[in-house]
């Protein structure tokens, strides 16, 4: 597009790149989106099969209220207190419609998920950036930061560190605007921040179905919070933005609480072995809460990357400071993760 074309806002704009999406079934080991080791739950497949009938030439229903009512019972709240959205990316996206007009702030740690950036700009928000010191300790401005919107990616990501859910609180406590915890990763985490949603009426919790779930593929996400700020955020949604498929998935998923189980456990299981493997192939390993590993190679990492992509493996590879020559490295199965070593091991 011509830049004459372009809003003025935007020109020079950097769009969020997703991690590669290679054709399926052409052999590649995939550790760089973050998905699920395992296939979804059986009773998942059941339904969507069930779904799709002559029914799909009808609109789904636009609060998906099937899915809420499920997610509300899953987690012992009202139906009200629910939203859901096209992947959590699409309710970050909300919270920026609802939340933060033109000119006004987003707060937000760094590094974190590259995506907030790019969402300011077609916001036209302006960005108040808090660098992040340790991984696993928020700075202590944040709190203070005046912001109208805040977002808190907990576990983070790129790092995949926790932080405690005192300092979490604390700084949702001394906020006077909304402040957003994504938490797409917190079911592989030993603790989350549900307890914040009966204390304060300015907190939102954002989680997806993508990772623990295995529903990457179906682009579902939910949010959990005060009433008055899911009505903010069904007032600026799109119209039907899941769809038939995506909602009986989503009952399906939240109601197989066995297999969601089973995925998180050979997660954490398959986290634990990578981090050792890496760290005796001399890597730098950040403690992780997550479904991914974020690690420093002990040789260029480009040189790494290049030599696992000849290999066909791909993981994620940052060279924007300050994580530069940092790897992300998605948790996969136990052949996934020899094929990875493998080839490491001949890099190296």
């Amino acid at each position: 597009m011509p830049k004459s074309l372009l809003r003025r806002s935007l020109q020079g704009y950097q769009p969020y790149v997703p991690g590669e999406q290679p054709p399926d079934g052409e052999g590649w080991v995939k550790l760089n989106t973050n998905e699920a080791p395992l296939p979804p739950s059986p009773r998942v497949l059941e339904a969507i099969r069930a779904a799709a009938d002559e029914s799909l030439r009808l609109y789904p229903s636009p609060t998906a209220r099937p899915a809420r009512e499920a997610i509300a019972r899953r987690f012992g709240l009202d139906p009200a207190h629910v939203a859901l959205g096209n992947g959590g990316d699409e309710l970050i996206e909300m919270c920026f419609r609802a939340f933060a007009g033109p000119g006004e702030t987003v707060a937000y740690p760094t590094p974190t998920y590259p995506l907030l950036e790019p969402l300011a700009r077609v916001h036209e928000t302006r960005t108040s950036t808090h660098a992040i010191e340790q991984p696993w300790d928020l700075p202590p401005g944040l709190g203070a930061d005046p912001s109208r919107l805040k977002f808190i990616v907990n576990p983070n990501s790129p790092t995949g560190a926790l932080f405690d859910r005192e300092v979490v609180e604390a700084v949702v406590a001394a906020s006077s605007g909304v402040v957003v915890i994504d938490e797409a990763y917190v079911d592989f985490a030993p603790h989350d921040c549900l307890p914040l949603l009966d204390r304060y009426p300015n907190v939102l919790l954002l989680r997806t179905f993508s990772k623990s779930y295995a529903l990457a593929g179906m682009r579902i996400g939910f949010a959990l919070g005060p009433v008055e700020l899911i009505e903010a955020l069904d007032a600026v949604k799109d119209s039907y933005n899941l769809d038939r498929l995506a909602i009986v998935a989503a009952v399906a998923a939240i109601e197989d609480e066995d297999h969601h189980r089973r995925i998180v456990d050979e997660v954490v299981t398959n986290r634990e072995a990578l981090e050792t493997s890496l760290e005796t192939l001399g890597f730098e390993v950040v403690p992780s809460s997550t479904n991914f590993v974020f690690a420093r190679p002990p040789k260029p990492a480009a040189e790494v990357v290049a030599g696992l992509r000849e290999r066909k493996v791909l993981v994620r590879h940052y060279d924007r400071e300050p994580i530069a020559g940092w790897l992300r490295i998605t948790v996969g199965t136990r052949d996934q993760q020899e094929k990875l070593l493998s080839a490491l091991r001949e890099i190296l």
